[in-house]
Parts: C-alpha cells; sequence; structure tokens
C-alpha cells in the first residue's frame, strides 16, 4: 500500500477508533457490537476508493483500528 492511502485509512482509523471509544463507554459488552458495526460502516464510506482491491474497506478499517488502538495503548503504557 502506498504511504499516502496508508496515511489516509490510518487518519480515518483513528477518528472510528475515537468514536468507538466514545459510543461503547458505560456500556455493556453485550452492547457494543451492533454499536462498533454502525461506526465501522459510517467510517468505511470514507474509504472506499482508497484501499486496494484485496479486502473490503471495512476490513482494512478493522485492521487499522485495531493497529492504531494497539499503538495508543503502547505508546500511554
Amino acid at each position: 500500500m502506498q504511504p499516502q492511502i496508508e496515511n489516509a485509512v490510518r487518519s480515518v482509523a483513528r477518528k472510528c477508533r475515537e468514536a468507538i471509544i466514545i459510543a461503547t463507554k458505560d456500556k455493556p459488552r453485550a452492547e457494543h457490537d451492533p454499536i462498533i458495526t454502525e461506526i465501522l460502516n459510517f467510517h468505511a464510506k470514507q474509504i472506499q476508493c482508497l484501499p486496494p482491491n484485496t479486502f473490503s474497506p471495512k476490513l482494512w478499517l478493522t485492521y487499522y483500528v485495531r493497529l492504531v488502538d494497539k499503538e495508543s495503548r503502547n505508546d500511554a503504557g
């Protein structure tokens, strides 16, 4: 993946991660899946033309949200 595309996907992933954290805060885990799915679907629309055709935009976004989350946790810890 080209660096420009990866940076764009990472930017959307950071926004998506923030939205997930805010939306799921103080909610029981049983309610997290539908909330996260809705947020991922919304943000995946922003990167539909960016990732290569190997995977869907939602899968790319999910991967990068997890990656950004892991990086954030390592920086904070």
